[in-house]
């Protein structure tokens, strides 16, 4: 779907972010859309006219409050003119100019290219749109602490680099000197590296023949360094340093030079070109860039963020180093590159930003679906599915509109994005089935008396209340039971044959209701919406990582130990499993707890085996700690399922009453210990066999992922098809309960 975009922010004099900007208008334009760019001018903004792409003049950067008011109905006025669909923008003026736009059918969209400052004030007139854009890991954990946007609603998207621009000279000349490079904006926040290089510069002259060091950019510092790298050159007598002011041809430029110095989007650029980089900047100094730190240096936007401080002596010696070694400089750069293409390519950034914006849009509805299960209660499979089927749901059918049941409301609708309803309130329940087309009860072993008999009749009338209301009941992608006692089958029963499509995640499931006589035709076998959650980018991996202490190359096993009766067994035998297999395969553990009653047992094995636990902010950080392990154990079946959405070979340990896991674990292709295998010598070597041949191993998961993934899907593609034809499933009138 082709869409009318306007993108704002500031300014568009020569920067990072600005770059960034008119890249991603370009490469949006390349694919069809409609972009204008609102700023209040600069050098950028010449180039998008070269580009084709409109430009509206705004003066975006103003502080006034009584400005913001003409501003904001000025945009008000242009997207209602144009008929914009998208409207993101790249500074906290902007955004807050934007905010409310969406009652006019214009999705808010906001990156967040650097920290800003945050005191009261600013925090209470900062809007961050219906969701955000980070440029780096550190600064989605940023607008969470700070300003207190849920995780779930901000993605990390880094700023993409034009690698067909960007490349080193295919055939090199040789060269007679070693030039070293500084470009950044010179302004007092951001040109650190170029002080230090005028600084050292005396000191590298009489180690290095042939020193050529270039300063470019312009600022308020610019007179003061330029006077500087005068009087340096005429004390070593030859022009040492160049300061060259704002350069417009910046790759023949960075394909000129051996080193640079500098950080963030200039670095990127520079090591596309074939450089090999020192990140130094005013935040940090992160030293040189290689493909060993490359992932960790990327949390900070490559700007050193929380590094070392910069130093002259550091600095120095770096310099010296790659000076002394040619083929460490061309290692570095070439492991650099190849990482770029991975992740950094515009193109790639570009569609990203397309799936962000498809998840938004405002379209005209043609159905209403709410969700309810045990959501908002503490456990991350059951939210796992919600946000699964939420992200899902809006990339593929955007004109559905989604409810949600979740335990607090308020909470949940931030968090999740859609509006919630208290799942225990029977008025609640009543006004948003008669809002609804249909009910989707699900996912989970939602079904079931073991843990409680009140809950099974609970979902139960549910289903039954909402047929009542009007809307179809549909029991989704769930699991059915243990159900103990007759009367629990009957009411089962009897509610099921009333529903309007049943689906389910497990064979087990599928086979105990064919037994009960269900209609045939309402029966289909389905999978877990959480096999439908995006596998979060590799830099969340090293977040997290960095936030539990965990070394960069350390090889670890992740953990998710289970409370509850007739567990205490387990937990022993698997301590003591752990305690022999680290010491011999050299692993760290990890403790992952799903549920919030799993914290304990979870902080109390780590502390005894000396390992780690990592409480997760969501289900995908979950899946991103999953991504580095070798293998996992785990008790909780939504531990199996989300190791399976990156390949990773599992052992599901399940209770004596627990049917689902060894159900998933056939489907999935992974490694069931029942109650009756479960000793210690018979995980230590199920799990070393795991870490011997899991390569082998992995092919195999994937491919049952693949399929799940494919159940999953037509479920939802069945749901659909209903809520749009609604009326033959289901008239208001007729077969009430």
């Amino acid at each position: 779907m082709l869409m009318k975009i306007l993108i704002l922010t500031d300014r568009l004099d020569i920067g990072g972010a600005e770059t960034h900007i008119a890249l991603l208008a370009q490469k949006l334009s390349e694919e069809g859309h409609a972009v204008t760019v609102a700023s209040s001018g600069g050098a950028i903004a010449e180039r998008l006219k070269d580009l084709r792409i409109a430009h509206t003049s705004m003066p975006l950067g103003t502080h006034s409050p009584i400005r913001w008011l003409i501003l904001r109905q000025k945009i008000r006025n242009l997207i209602k003119q144009e008929g914009f669909d998208i409207a993101h923008a790249h500074a906290r003026v902007p955004a807050l100019l934007i905010h409310g736009v969406g009652r006019l059918g214009c999705a808010e969209i906001v990156t967040v290219h650097a920290k800003f400052r945050a005191g009261l004030l600013r925090r209470l007139f900062s809007k961050w749109g219906e969701r955000s854009i980070a440029v780096s890991e550190d600064l989605r954990t940023y607008l969470h602490t700070v300003y207190g946007i849920p995780m779930q609603r901000i993605c990390v998207i880094p700023n993409g680099i034009d690698l067909s621009e960007f490349h080193s000279h295919e055939h090199h000349e040789p060269r007679n000197a070693f030039r070293i490079l500084f470009a950044s904006r010179l302004d007092a926040d951001c040109s650190r590296g170029a002080e230090l290089l005028c600084e050292i510069a005396p000191t590298l002259a009489k180690s290095i023949p042939n020193l050529c060091i270039t300063i470019a950019g312009g600022g308020k510092k610019m007179p003061e360094i330029a006077k500087r790298a005068t009087k340096i050159n005429h004390t070593l007598g030859f022009s040492c340093i160049s300061v060259c002011g704002t350069v417009q041809d910046m790759p023949s430029l960075f394909q000129e030079q051996d080193l640079f110095v500098g950080v963030s989007r200039a670095a990127l650029e520079a090591a596309a070109c074939g450089c090999s980089v020192i990140l130094c900047g005013n935040e940090g100094y992160g030293g040189i860039l290689s493909g060993e730190n490359f992932w960790q240096e990327s949390l900070s936007n490559f700007c050193a963020r929380g590094s070392q401080k910069p130093t002259a002596e550091r600095l120095r010696d770096d310099i010296l180093l790659l000076a002394g070694s040619p083929a460490l400089c061309l290692e570095n750069a070439s492991a650099c590159r190849k990482l770029l293409e991975k992740c950094y390519d515009s193109a790639s950034v570009c569609h990203k930003t397309l799936d962000v914006y498809q998840k938004s849009l405002h379209v005209p509805l043609r159905g209403t679906l709410v969700i309810g299960g045990y959501f908002g209660c503490g456990n991350l499979g059951d939210d796992a599915i919600l946000q699964a089927f939420i992200e899902y749901t809006r990339r593929h059918y955007p004109d559905m509109r989604i409810f949600a049941l979740t335990k607090h409301p308020l909470r949940d609708a931030r968090r999740f994005g859609v509006k919630c309803y208290d799942r225990k309130n029977p008025f609640s329940l009543a006004h948003v089935f008669l809002l609804s087309d249909a009910f989707l009860c699900g996912g989970g072993s939602l079904l079931q008396n073991l843990t409680g008999k009140l809950s099974l009749y609970y979902y139960l009338c549910m289903l039954r209340l909402a047929k009542l209301c009007g809307a179809l009941p549909i029991l989704f992608a769930a699991g059915i039971g243990p159900l103990r006692g007759r009367r629990a089958r009957q009411a089962t029963q009897k509610t099921l044959a009333r529903c309007t499509y049943i689906s389910l995640r497990d064979e087990d499931s599928l086979r105990f209701l064919q037994m009960q006589k269900l209609d045939s035709a309402k029966l289909h076998l389905g999978a877990d919406m959480a096999l439908l959650l995006p596998i979060p980018p590799v830099f969340r991996t090293y977040t997290l990582l960095k936030r539990i202490d965990v070394e960069q190359n350390r090889r670890y096993l992740c953990v998710s130990l289970k409370s509850g009766k007739h567990t205490s067994d387990s937990h022993r035998t698997v301590i003591a499993a752990l305690r022999m297999l680290c010491r011999e395969e050299d692993l760290l553990p990890i403790f992952l707890p799903l549920d919030e009653s799993d914290i304990p047992i979870n902080a109390g094995a780590a502390e005894l085996l000396g390992g780690r636990v990592m409480f997760a902010d969501e289900a995908s950080d979950i899946t991103a700690i999953l991504r580095g392990a070798q293998l996992l154990i785990s008790m909780r079946l939504h531990g199996l399922i989300l190791a399976t959405t990156v390949a990773l070979p599992a052992v599901g340990i399940p209770t004596a009453s627990d049917q689902k896991i060894p159900s998933f674990c056939r489907l999935a292709a992974q490694e069931c210990l029942l109650p009756e295998e479960m000793t210690v010598a018979a995980l230590v070597e199920v799990c070393q066999t795991l870490c011997a041949k899991g390569d082998a191993r992995r092919p195999l998961i994937a491919t049952a992922f693949c399929d799940l993934q494919k159940n999953a899907q037509k479920d939802l593609a069945n749901i659909a098809l209903m809520v749009y034809n609604k009326d033959r499933y289901f008239k208001k009138s007729e077969d009430r309960i």
